[in-house]
């Protein structure tokens, strides 16, 4: 007669679930440290200038937001927010950065800066002049200007 083999059970080895509870424990203090670290870097930074908010650019499923300022000539940066709020943006405002690496940075969007031409001519930018032309009115170029 045929004898019918009951099946084994799988014996998993309690280390082996100790050893990986303790890895993912290991890898999510990690992260936590990583960012506090990063935290405690920028409340290092003591230059401030002021700085454009130009754009948004979504990356996955993250926005991030374009600005620039000038030190030592014109700095590019972006920075993760949440939400989309377009009201912030062609504003001014306060940007802190690394005296030793001035790309080191980040913007405090918490209040908008009303700065007036002279301390914008201080912090690096410039006023440029642009002409558009009215072609169906006055046929005259109007001169506007901005600040760059």
């Amino acid at each position: 007669m045929i004898e019918e083999s009951k099946p084994e059970k799988s014996k998993t080895n309690p280390w082996a679930i100790i050893i990986f509870c303790a890895a993912v424990l290991f890898l999510l203090l990690l992260r936590y440290w990583d960012d506090h670290k990063y935290d405690d870097y920028r409340k290092t930074f003591k230059g401030e200038t002021i700085g454009f908010a130009t754009r948004y650019k979504h990356i996955s499923k993250s926005t991030y937001i374009k600005y620039y300022f000038y030190k030592d000539g014109k700095i590019l940066s972006s920075m993760k927010v949440t939400g989309n709020n377009n009201l912030i943006l062609k504003k001014y405002y306060k940007v802190k950065y690394d005296l030793k690496n001035p790309r080191a940075n980040y913007i405090i969007l918490n209040e908008e800066l009303k700065p007036d031409s002279i301390t914008l001519v201080k912090a690096g930018f410039t006023k440029t002049k642009y002409y558009i032309y009215d072609s169906g009115v006055s046929n005259k170029y109007f001169e506007k200007s901005k600040w760059k």
